[in-house]
This record gives structure tokens, C-alpha cells and sequence, in this order.
């Protein structure tokens, strides 16, 4: 009844104890399947004041509920203050409830109240409540808390199937279980989400129902909906709160930085799914939200309810005291019970049919397609109908047809191959490998794929040659024009590639799969899967797996296992390890045929016991990307260096190693980190030595005949090519690879020799430690590499668990960086060695209280600004990147000008997210402007604070048009036409420190120098006014500080939320009449929208400024356009001080995905009143300028690429067009 994926811990059951489990089981087992059964859901049952009232609810519940009941405990069980004997307390009385009622079963998931409300303890926490919990446990009591791992876990019933998942991984922003960590097989997201997916796509003909402490969606003040008086009161703090908590998050709201992006990507995997349940227990009120084809149910308020707000999409609203009740009936279908609690008293509130069963005709509601009781079993047949068929005629994909245009955009590829109709035998299921019986369907996000079972004791795979990447794109992509494209660029694989492959590597020895081709006849032996899966055209190949006989056992071996789970053995022990020269081979075999396709999930590992450990050998798998071939237009800007990180033309030569080796690039790190350059080298010579022209032409020959003369000629004589230079293609990669080493150790005490060499030259040898004296067993060594300066910029000895030692020692007049990264355990660090030079050659993370130091004149001991980096983490590694951006613009001041630039963006150990940025920009007109900017951003340089600066030439710079200063300057209609356009020479420098926090929220402090000059025209408003203040050359220094808090939904097109901006300008303008000069400013904005499919949203925008001191014209105040007052000119007035209201509705008309790419489109309308004061000001100045308009918009994938397009309408201008990239605003 009861199945973990994932679990590394085992509890003892008696054997008294185990027997009466499986009585239980049986028994309700039995009972289910004659009756309908209930699923309880209850969460925040820390909230009862008395452990006695959840049981006294539950009493109550189950005197009127005879049948088999499930009671759910979603999360947030106790109170953080509850000890471990109020605990055991509540657990004897949870025994004698169960006791009491044998169709009752209880079972617990975890939330985030029980890891001490996200607490830095709250791993240990959870831990030590798990351990009491299983104390004594009844059999009918199921803990799923196994040691704080995220899961997915299942639990299983006859006609239900339950997956459990522990959100509080992804929320909790302390120390918690990791890969390397050695604690759960699973740790992290992206394995995660395979295993739940294999998982879901195994269930067969049963109810599904996915349980988490955290929802997805929320109706109540965790998802960021608030009842109106929140907003206001208190005054304005109400407002900005309720938009920090929709929109940046505590670290209970579902929109927080560490659950965010989980739950989008969670999100996003349901919806491949229908009729199942995902069932929370966070939120303090009870809802019910239909989302797609599936049901999003909380329930977390059985002692006291808060707010829930209305939806339409909700059968479900209650903000009170209750929970909800779940019946999966016999039939199939699926209905709801709500509870209510009042004065302790159990009362039934609203019920209903939440999906029908798809036994019944008629209805218009959901129907449950899950599970089917009315379905007629499809038994498949013992023998096939006709034993023997003749070969057929089948093309690979006929829709990759194209003409000359689509092949000139998208590319040739191998479109030939794929719609050349080729002669294929049908799979004969009763003779082939001693017959063959269908097991069930296959993973793959993008093959369509059969597991079989043989009568040879073995196991295989039927796997489409056609593919279709549609559930690897994200959710918003899918079914738009960039589908489409993706999936015509299936056409870039060589659909038989595979069949050439396997006999190549027969010759070098790595073990493999030999894929055979075959159509899957529509035959009744395929039972249910003959009308999906008949007449697929296929390949069928061996299936590495150890769940069968240990002699049928794929390559002799005793373990076959996934990367995930390899990793895990290599951290828990030294002795297991990868016979790294196969790798080396088999990557340089990859390299050899461009399969760029290499990530972690395409291998598995053949484990061989040996007198210590296991030794693993590689098996690589899916050669889709074999020989691909990227031609056409857009393949070949995607195949560029700042393109796309991964994927590579299989050319005579190989232009881009980085991106044919980059989804591998973390594997190779870990996996390879011993290898030397020879090592490297010699695997590449061994393939060439092992594999002839003839066995290439021979291998090629291996696909269809009907292929060889339109592709597979021109594959082989590449082959023959690129075989030549592999030794030196090896030797470049080893160079990629050393420039920074992982030198990984295990959960086991290891000693970390260190030997800094006269000639720069580090030797690093890992070796056992000897028990008796934690000394260096020189008989055992587990890793030894001697790394070269002008390879190798710096190593990082990562010690993991375990009483590790980590000894240092020699005289270099120059010599690399090591890092120590201890980890946890009772660690020895010393360094003896001697450098020449300032810096410190050897940096040691160590938090550990129990660790030895000894780090002499070259160590110190460095307390990083991110507490992450104390743990091993295999992705970390990013490579360096930059990206050109080229432009032509034209506009009336410089004519056709043409921009260009990159931005570099570079890594470094200790920096999240990047080290630095570089951007460089230039342009240049016909009109002879010119403009050059450089800015940097360094991370964290300060403590948390980034270092920026930038300088910018600019000859001249627009300021586009100056009407002169005051709030009532006239217009000269009569005027030339260029008359008001001014513009200046610039020079301008700026260094500082910005500080980013909450998501958007950040403050920036700089220093500034500027040289700046008027340009007077002749026949323009600075010629004819030449004493105004900025005309002359100027010299600026000031001092800049911004305070922004953005607490919007996304920056550009918000839908809610807040903001505001403080900025402070102080500093001294040369030839003033005034030493110092301020400009201070404050603008804020709040937006308010429907929750409708096309929003109607609200937008405010209000904001004034004022200066002191003299100024130049181009440092005051100006509104105008879209700066601040719409329907005037850009600039229209400028003044020493300011204040503005802009205003705007907009309504989204639609939101397709029938495009090239996702587009929302809308309208909008806005009015804005605003004016400036000048001194020079008249009386009759003061008074509101006034400006409205409307437009549309549309936007392509993502709001900040907006196009705007908006005609204003003031006393001055009677259709002035607007148009704007990103907001409206500013």
C-alpha cells in the first residue's frame, strides 16, 4: 500500500508489528474497494490551542463516517514551542484515536512551521520531530517527513494514488539537505521533477492527488489577496505592505524568492495533466480553485480561518473554521464535502461534484479520465493475430517538407532523410528476443516511448524516431508559431544517426545500446496501447536496468544506476568511483560525432563490485543529436558563440567545442576532474587507433540504403575528417577544463595532500586516513593530479562530510590558488607552504567550531557573504559570456545612425549570479554625431554592495527640445521647425556602490564629474538666448543617491503594486553663483487590476521634485511627452521645481498564442496634469497643464519588450503621436 521513491534512512519493524501492518493493509484494502473512500484534509492544525480539539474534531467526524477514511495532516503540525514530550503525547493520543477506528488512517506531510517557521535550526528541527514520531509508531500512522528530503514520495490505496511532496525544501532559506550531502537520493529541482513525472506518467487507472504544505494558488493573504481595508489602513503603509507581500513575499507568501520559480515550474508540469488534485494545507482558509483540467484544493483552517477572497474560478471560498473532505466514489466520480466548526461543533456547509464520472453520458463539468471503473479492460493477446508480416514502406516524418524559403530561414537539415520513404521490417512481438510483452509506457519528454519486457529475462525500450519537444517548452510557449519551429527543427537530427553510432563504439569498447528499426505493429498483443501506439515507427533497443535477474543484468553488472543516484554513492563513500578513462573515451567519442545532447540524464552507469567499492563504467544513450546539422539562417545565429549556450553544427571542423561539450559541462567537471592532458589526449588517439575507414563506411551503412546516398555519405566522409584532429580538439578541451578544478572528496575522512612545487606546479593526492593517528594512508590513494600555472588559475578541495585533513606544503615563487572547502565534520586544515607575494595563496570556508587551523603566512580563513558556499554544489560552475547587440535608428537630430556594442559578462567562485559586467556601447551618424559609453558592475565588492561606475562621450547629446524656463513659456508656432532642439557635448564620469534587495528594490550612491556645453545653432532657441545658464562650458561634481522600493509585479506593464523612488542630487557646478546645488525628487506609482482573464488595470503615477542653487537648463525640471505630461511636446516645460499626477486604464483585449511567438494586446487611455515653477514665474504661471490621449499596446512574450502607441491631445498639441518601449511611464 505504502511505496517511497526516495529514502536513505530505514526504521526497524518489529516483526509483530510488521504483521499487523500488513493485516491493515489488507483489510483496507478490501473495504476500499467495495466502498467509496474519503480523503481528510486538514493543515495548521498547530493552530489548536489543545492538541485534544483535533482529536475531539476527528472523534466527531468519525462517528458519523463508518467507511475508510484518509486524514491528511498537510503541514504545520505543532507549535514551534511544543517539546518532544508534548509530542510523544500527541502521538499516544493519535494511536488510541486509530486504535478506536480500524477504517480510519492518518498521514503526515510537513510544512514550515514544523522546520521552526523557517528557522536556521528548522533541518535539525524536523529531523529530531520525525524521529519522535516514528517512536512506537501504529501501523496506520504514515510519517512523510524522511529526513527533510523533498520527495517525491507515494502512498498508495486501490482506486487512489497519492504523491507527496515536501515544499518546505524549496522555502527553506537555511541549511538543508543537498546532493553532495549524501542524506536523500533526490535534492534538487531537476531531478525532482523527472522522478515526478516518471511518477505520474506511471499511474494507471487510478485517482491521483498531489500533496504540499504550500500552494500553487491561493485565494488568501499567502497568495497575495487582501480584503480592501488592508489597503488602507494604516494609511499608506497598508497599501505598500499588501504590495510587498503580493509581490516580493515573507517567507510564508507563495511569491517569496525561494519557492517562486519552484512553484512556476511545479505549475507547469501539472498542467500536462488531467482530474488530478493538488492539495495544500498553508493558507488559513478553505478554497477550491479549478486551474486547467485539474483541482486546486486548500484546506488549512480547522481552528481559526482567515480571509478568502472571491473567484470565479473557485467552487470553493470559506474563511472559516473547517476543512474539506474529498470522496473518491466507485464509480469514478469525485465530490467535496465543507465542514465548518462551530462553538467545536461539527456542521456540513456546501458539498459537490467536483468531477463527474466518465461512466456517465451527458453533463458539462469536469470528467474524471483518471480513473475509469466502467472501462472495458483490454487483456492483451497472448500471440499476435498474424504471426508474421511483410516489411513495409515508412517515412520518418513527412511534415519536415520545406521549399527554398523555409530551407533558406530554417535550414536544409536533414529533411531528405526524414521524408525519404524507407523499407522497414514490423517488430514480430512473439519471436523477437524470445518474445516480447508490453510493460508499460516510457519517459522522455519528447519521444513517444514503450518499456517491454522478454522472454530472455530481459528488458527494452520502443522509442519513436519522430519527436516532439512540446512538453519540454515552458507553459507560455507551448502551442505558439515558436512551437512550431522547434518542432520543425527536429529535422536539424539525423533520424537513423543511432544506428550508426552503435557499431563505432563497438570498437572502442564503451558500453552501449544497439538500437534496431522496426514499425510496432497495431496488433492486439499491444492490449490498451494498440491504438496509441500501433504502426509507430520506432527503435527497439536493451533497456540497462538491475530490477530483473542479476545474470541478465545489462553489461554483467551488478547495479545499473541513473547519474542522480551515482552521484549519491560516489558522496557517500571513496571506495566507489568511475573508471574514468572509459569516460574520457567515450566523451571524446562524442565529441568525435557531435553529439552535443551528453546532460546527465543521457548516461547510465554499469556498477561492478570490487574488493572496496563499486566501480562504475559509462553508458551513454539517445544519440538524437548525432551528426546534427544546423544550416539556414536562424540555426546559424543560434549556433553562434553568444548564441545558444549548447548545440553544434556537425561540420569538417569543429567550430564552437564550448557549445558542443555544454550540456555535459558540469558531468565532466565531477566525473573527469582527474584527468590529466595526456589522459585526455590518449583516449582520443585510442579511438583513432581503434576505428578504420572501413569500419566508418561500414558503421554508415548501418542506416536505411534508401539514406545512404542522400545524407550518409556526406556524414562518413565528415567522420573521416574529424577523426584526423581529435588528439587536438582533446587537448583543447583539457584546457577548458583547467583553468578551474573541483578536487571532490566524500562523506568519509579523507587526507588532502597539497604540494605547491619551485616551478608554480601544485601536486594534489587524496588519500585514505588512517584511523589510528588521522594520519595519510599512503597505500590508499584515491586522486592524484598535478596541476600546471599556465593551465590551471585556481583548485578547490571540497572535503564534504567526514573528519577530513587538509595538509599543505612547499615554496613557490608563484604558485594557484587552492581553496579549502572543508564542509562539516571535525576538520584539520594546515598550511606550511610559502609563496612569494602579498596575497594569500590558499583561501579555507570553514564554520565548523571544531576545526583545527594552522594556516600560517599563506592561508586565511574566509567568511563568505553567502553561507551556500560552505557546500559543494556540482552546477556551480558558469562559463563566461558576452553578447553584441547591433541597431540602425534614425531620428530627426542625427539622421541614420548605426549602434553598436557587447556586454561581457564574467564568473568568479565566490559571486552569485555573475563577478562583473562589462558593457560597451558606441554610435555614430551621417550627421557626424557620435557616442561612447563603458559601465561596470562588480559584485558584492563591498561587503553586499556592488561597485559600479561608467563614463560616456558624447558628441553631442539630444536633449531634444527647450522651450525656455518657466511654467507659462510660449510656443513660437511661426518658429523654424528645429528651432526648440537643442542638444550638448558631454563628457561624463560616475563611481559608486549599488545595493539590490526584495527582488527590484535597490539604492545607488555615486560620484560624479561631468563636462558639459551647450551647441547654439544658428537660427535656434540657444542662439538667440545665449546667457542662458548651460550654454557655456560647464564642470559638474556631484554626489547621487537613489532609494527605490518596488514592490510592483514586474517593472514595465504592471498589473499591481507599489512603488516609490527617492533621488538626491548634492554637489558644485563651476561658474555658479551658488558653491552647491541640490536636486531632490520623489515619484510613486500604484496599480490596481481586475482578476480577469483580460485585466482592466488602474495606474497612478505621482511625483514632484525641487532644487536649490543654480542650475544648467539641461539639470532642471522638464516634463513633456512621455516625461511626466502627455500631449505636450517632449521637454515642453522646465523649471527649478515640479509636481505631476499621470493617470491611466488599460484593458488587455487578448492574449494569443496563435502567433510566432505568446502577444497581448490592449488599449489604453490616460490623463495627466502637471506643471513647473520657475522664479522667473508670473502670477498668471500659476496654474495645471493638461494633456489626455489614448493608444494600444502590444506585447511580444514579455512585458518590457511592449510596444506602445498612444496619440495625446492637450491645449497645445491636437494629435501628438507617442510611442514607447517597456512602460508607459517615464
Amino acid at each position: 500500500m505504502q511505496k517511497h521513491l526516495h529514502t536513505t534512512s530505514t526504521f526497524a519493524i518489529p516483526l509483530l508489528g510488521a504483521f499487523s501492518a500488513f493485516l491493515a493493509v489488507i483489510l483496507f484494502a478490501f473495504q476500499a474497494r467495495s466502498a467509496d473512500l474519503k480523503v481528510v484534509l486538514t493543515g495548521n492544525t498547530a493552530d489548536f490551542k489543545n492538541p485534544d480539539e483535533l482529536f475531539s474534531l476527528m472523534d466527531q467526524y468519525l462517528a458519523g463516517n463508518p467507511g475508510q477514511v484518509l486524514w491528511v495532516l498537510n503541514g504545520d503540525i505543532f507549535p514551534d514551542s511544543y517539546s518532544n514530550e508534548q509530542i510523544s503525547n500527541w502521538k499516544i493520543k493519535a494511536n488510541s484515536i486509530l486504535d478506536r477506528a480500524p477504517q480510519l488512517q492518518i498521514l503526515l506531510n510537513q510544512g514550515d512551521q514544523d522546520w521552526q517557521d523557517s528557522g536556521r535550526d528548522g533541518w535539525k528541527k524536523v529531523e529530531a520531530l520525525e524521529k519522535t514520531l516514528k517512536q512506537h509508531k501504529h501501523n496506520r500512522f504514515h510519517v512523510f517527513i524522511e529526513r527533510g528530503c523533498p520527495g517525491p514520495w507515494t502512498f498508495s490505496l486501490p482506486t487512489l494514488e497519492i504523491v507527496i511532496i515536501n515544499s518546505q525544501w524549496w522555502n527553506h532559506p537555511h541549511e538543508k539537505p543537498i546532493p553532495s550531502s549524501d542524506v536523500c537520493s533526490i535534492a534538487d529541482t531537476d531531478n525532482f521533477i523527472e522522478e515526478l513525472e516518471g511518477t505520474l506518467d506511471e499511474v494507471n487507472d487510478k485517482n491521483v492527488m498531489v500533496l504540499s504544505h504550500f500552494p500553487l494558488e491561493s485565494l488568501g493573504n499567502y497568495g497575495g489577496r487582501f480584503a480592501a481595508s488592508s489597503y488602507l489602513f494604516p494609511p499608506l503603509v497598508g497599501n505598500a505592505m499588501v504590495a510587498f507581500r503580493q509581490n516580493v513575499g515573507t517567507r510564508k507568501d507563495i511569491i517569496n524568492e525561494q519557492f517562486d520559480a519552484f512553484r512556476y515550474k511545479l505549475d507547469g508540469v501539472l498542467q500536462d495533466y488531467s482530474s488530478l488534485i493538488f492539495a495544500s494545507g498553508h493558507e488559513h482558509n478553505q478554497s477550491i480553485v479549478k486551474k486547467g483540467e485539474n483541482f486546486y484544493i486548500n484546506s488549512g483552517a480547522p481552528a481559526s480561518g482567515h480571509y478568502a477572497a472571491r473567484s470565479k474560478k473557485a467552487a470553493l471560498t470559506s474563511s472559516k473554521s473547517g476543512f474539506i473532505e474529498i470522496t473518491y466514489q466507485e464509480n469514478g466520480a469525485v465530490a467535496y464535502q465543507h465542514f465548518v466548526i462551530n462553538d467545536n461543533k461539527l456542521e456540513k456547509a456546501h458539498s459537490d461534484i467536483l468531477m463527474q464520472s466518465a461512466c456517465e453520458n451527458g453533463g458539462l463539468g469536469v470528467k474524471n479520465t483518471l480513473f475509469q471503473p466502467c472501462k472495458n479492460s483490454i487483456s492483451p493477446s497472448s500471440k499476435m493475430d498474424v504471426a508474421s508480416r511483410n516489411d513495409t514502406i515508412v517515412a520518418g516524418g513527412g511534415e519536415y517538407a520545406s521549399k527554398n524559403f523555409k530551407e533558406t530561414w530554417l535550414g536544409k537539415h536533414y529533411r531528405d532523410s526524414w521524408t525519404k520513404p524507407v523499407k522497414v521490417p514490423f517488430l514480430d512481438m512473439d519471436t523477437t528476443f524470445q518474445g516480447l510483452i508490453i510493460n508499460g509506457k516510457g519517459g522522455g519528454r519528447q519521444t513517444t516511448s514503450l518499456k517491454l519486457v522478454a522472454g530472455n529475462g530481459k528488458e527494452y525500450v520502443f522509442r519513436s524516431v519522430d519527436k516532439d519537444p512540446f512538453r519540454a517548452l515552458s507553459y507560455e510557449l507551448r502551442g505558439t508559431i515558436v512551437s512550431q519551429v522547434l518542432k520543425d527543427q527536429t529535422s536539424t537530427q539525423q533520424p537513423y544517426g543511432a544506428l550508426a553510432v552503435a557499431p563505432l563504439l563497438d570498437k572502442i569498447g564503451i558500453l552501449h545500446a544497439s538500437p534496431e528499426l522496426f514499425v510496432l505493429p497495431k496488433d492486439n498483443k499491444l492490449g490498451t496501447f494498440k491504438e496509441d501506439y500501433g504502426n509507430l515507427f520506432g527503435m527497439l533497443e536493451e533497456r540497462p536496468t538491475d530490477k530483473i535477474e542479476k545474470d541478465k543484468i545489462f553489461g554483467g553488472a551488478k547495479d545499473i544506476e541513473k547519474s542522480f543516484k551515482l552521484f549519491g554513492k560516489l558522496y557517500h563513500d571513496h571506495d566507489n568511483r568511475v573508471d574514468r578513462h572509459e569516460f574520457a573515451r567515450a566523451r571524446m567519442f562524442d565529441l568525435w560525432i557531435g553529439d552535443w545532447s551528453k546532460h546527465e540524464d543521457n548516461w547510465k552507469w554499469a556498477g561492478y563490485k570490487d574488493k572496496d567499492g563499486e566501480l562504475f563504467r559509462p553508458i551513454p544513450r539517445d544519440r538524437d543529436h548525432a551528426f546534427s546539422r544546423w544550416d539556414g539562417i536562424i540555426p546559424w545565429l543560434a549556433d553562434r558563440e553568444w548564441g545558444m549556450p549548447n548545440g553544434e553544427n556537425f561540420g569538417e571542423r569543429i567550430a564552437g567545442l564550448r557549445s558542443l561539450m555544454w550540456q555535459a559541462r558540469h558531468l565532466d567537471r565531477f566525473v573527469g576532474n582527474e584527468l590529466s592532458k595526456t589522459e585526455w589526449v590518449n583516449a582520443a588517439k585510442e579511438i583513432q587507433n581503434a576505428v578504420s575507414e572501413a569500419d566508418i563506411a561500414a558503421a554508415v551503412n548501418q542506416m536505411p540504403a534508401e539514406i545512404y546516398v542522400k545524407d550518409g555519405q556526406e556524414i562518413e566522409r565528415k567522420l573521416k575528417i574529424r577523426i584526423k584532429d581529435l588528439q587536438t580538439y582533446a587537448a583543447q578541451y583539457y584546457e577548458m577544463l583547467a583553468r578551474e578544478v573541483d578536487v571532490v572528496g566524500s562523506n568519509k575522512a579523507e587526507y588532502f595532500k597539497v604540494k605547491r612545487m619551485p616551478d608554480g606546479s601544485v601536486e594534489v593526492t587524496v588519500y585514505d586516513v588512517s584511523k589510528e593517528n588521522k594520519q595519510a594512508d599512503l597505500s590508499r590513494i584515491y586522486y592524484h593530479r598535478t596541476f600546471y600555472p599556465n593551465e590551471t588559475r585556481e583548485i578547490r578541495l571540497f572535503g564534504l562530510l567526514g573528519d577530513d585533513v587538509f595538509d599543505i606544503e612547499g615554496e613557490a615563487p608563484k604558485s594557484i590558488l587552492v581553496r579549502v572547502i572543508s564542509g562539516g565534520g571535525d576538520d584539520s586544515v594546515t598550511d606550511h607552504s610559502d609563496v612569494k607575494g602579498g596575497r594569500p595563496a590558499t583561501l579555507v570556508y570553514e564554520k565548523g567550531e571544531n576545526t583545527a587551523m594552522d594556516l600560517g603566512s599563506e592561508g586565511r580563513n574566509v567568511k563568505p557573504k553567502d553561507e551556500h558556499l560552505y557546500e559543494y554544489n556540482r552546477n556551480a560552475f558558469k562559463y563566461n559570456t558576452y553578447m553584441p547587440i547591433g541597431l540602425i535608428t534614425y531620428n530627426p537630430f542625427t539622421g541614420v545612425a548605426l549602434h553598436g556594442g557587447v556586454t561581457f559578462t564574467r564568473q568568479r567562485f565566490s559571486k552569485p549570479d555573475f563577478s562583473s559586467k562589462h558593457a560597451f556601447k558606441a554610435s555614430v551618424s551621417i550627421k557626424g554625431n557620435y557616442e561612447f559609453s563603458y559601465a561596470n558592475q562588480f559584485r558584492q565588492l563591498i561587503g553586499k554592495w556592488d561597485g559600479i561606475s561608467q563614463i560616456m562621450i558624447s558628441r553631442p547629446l539630444n536633449y531634444n527640445f527647450f522651450f525656455g524656463i518657466g511654467n507659462d513659456t510660449r510656443k513660437n508656432n511661426d518658429a523654424p521647425k528645429n528651432y526648440y532642439r537643442t542638444q550638448y557635448n558631454s563628457v561624463s564620469v560616475s563611481a559608486g556602490a549599488q545595493r539590490q534587495f526584495w527582488k527590484q528594490s535597490k539604492i545607488e550612491l555615486t560620484a560624479n564629474y561631468e563636462i558639459d556645453e551647450g551647441i547654439k545653432r544658428n537660427n535656434s532657441y540657444l542662439f538667440d538666448n545665449p546667457d542662458i545658464f548651460g550654454v557655456k562650458k560647464l564642470n559638474l561634481l556631484y554626489a547621487k543617491g537613489i532609494l527605490n522600493l518596488d514592490f510592483r509585479d514586474r517593472a514595465s506593464l504592471a498589473e499591481k503594486g507599489f512603488m516609490v523612488q527617492l533621488t538626491q542630487h548634492v554637489g558644485h557646478i563651476s561658474k555658479s553663483e551658488d558653491k552647491v546645488f541640490s536636486i531632490s525628487e520623489l515619484e510613486l506609482e500604484q496599480y490596481a487590476s481586475t482578476r480577469t482573464k483580460n485585466p482592466l488595470t488602474f495606474g497612478l503615477r505621482l511625483g514632484g521634485g525641487v532644487t536649490k542653487g543654480q542650475l544648467p537648463f539641461y539639470k532642471l525640471f522638464s516634463i513633456g511627452q512621455l516625461n511626466d505630461l502627455g500631449g505636450y511636446k517632449r521637454n515642453r516645460f522646465t523649471g527649478e521645481s515640479k509636481a505631476f499626477l499621470n493617470t491611466e486604464l488599460r484593458y488587455q483585449l487578448t492574449e494569443t498564442k496563435n502567433t510566432f511567438i505568446p502577444l497581448k494586446i490592449g488599449i489604453r487611455g490616460f490623463y495627466d496634469v502637471g506643471r513647473v515653477w520657475a522664479e522667473s514665474d508670473p502670477s498668471s504661471a500659476r496654474y495645471w497643464h493638461q494633456g489626455y490621449g489614448g493608444g494600444f499596446y502590444v506585447t511580444p512574450f514579455r512585458e518590457q519588450f511592449a510596444f506602445n502607441v498612444s496619440a495625446g491631445t492637450s491645449k497645445e498639441e491636437s494629435l501628438l503621436l507617442m510611442i514607447s518601449i517597456g512602460s508607459f511611464f517615464r
